[in-house]
């Protein structure tokens, strides 16, 4: 019987040492992700980090727990450090599509503006990514801040192609009005108005560009929306300003 224990000790010893270990590892490593993912839902960055941590040491070609330090870093400005892990994701998967999109976003943060485009482009290779609207959006924003407005518009018709909301017609909007195409813009923040009608800065962009398009009466409209919708708020200061001169 004795013997009989034995053997099936080192049997089962053996199946640790085998390639079933790897599988183990994985799914460990796995464990301990889940485990700080919902630290990090909670907002504990800390015990959050651990865990991560934890699932890198227990298999190292865990790419999500890289991704997620690099999130928390992004999150408390220490680039340089997100960088780093947002860079090691993307060594194990070269179409970590999230990596390269939140790589551009601190790149755009350290106002590297190149380097920030050519991720969102990488992020946008893959063709599977489920949410190509993200990485346009925000190659949108950093041609804003460039004042390439030409640039910006066509990044943010192409987000507006694959996820019409809102936001995004607002951007487009807003960008229209700055390269001066006041009717496109119009179009755009009327559009917005139907899909969001209690949005006080869709309001207050379409009576700006009512106003310098020469439709003073449309203006007042919209400006008065802006103080009803939202009258506590700096917007609502505004559009009273507005309010006093055009009367």
């Amino acid at each position: 019987m004795r013997t009989v224990i034995i053997i099936a000790l080192l049997a089962l010893t053996g199946c640790v040492t085998t390639g079933g270990n790897t599988v183990d590892k994985s799914k460990m490593a796995e464990g301990y992700y889940d485990k700080g993912l919902a630290y990090f839902q909670q907002k504990n960055f800390e015990l959050a980090s651990v865990e991560f941590n934890r699932s890198i040491q227990t298999d190292s070609s865990f790419k999500q727990s890289y991704y997620s330090l690099g999130l928390i870093c992004d999150m408390q400005g220490r680039y340089e450090d997100s960088i780093k892990y947002y860079k090691k994701a993307i060594s194990l998967d070269d179409k970590f599509s999230e990596a390269y999109n939140a790589l551009g976003g601190v790149y755009s943060k350290q106002q590297k503006w190149d380097d920030a485009i050519e991720n969102y482009q990488k992020a946008l290779q893959n063709k599977l990514y489920a949410t190509p609207h993200v990485p346009y959006l925000n190659m949108g924003r950093v041609y804003m801040a460039k004042k390439d407005y030409p640039k910006a518009v066509e990044a943010y018709r192409s987000a507006k192609q694959y996820a019409n909301l809102d936001f995004i017609v607002l951007e487009l909007a807003t960008a229209l009005a700055d390269e001066g195409k006041n009717e496109e813009a119009i179009n755009e923040y009327r559009e917005g108005v139907d899909m969001a009608p209690q949005n006080p800065d869709m309001r207050y962009g379409l009576a700006l560009v009512y106003l310098k398009d020469g439709n003073k009466k449309s203006a007042v409209q919209e400006f008065k929306k802006v103080v009803e919708l939202a009258p506590k708020s700096d917007l609502a200061v505004k559009a009273s300003d507005y309010l006093k001169t055009l009367r």
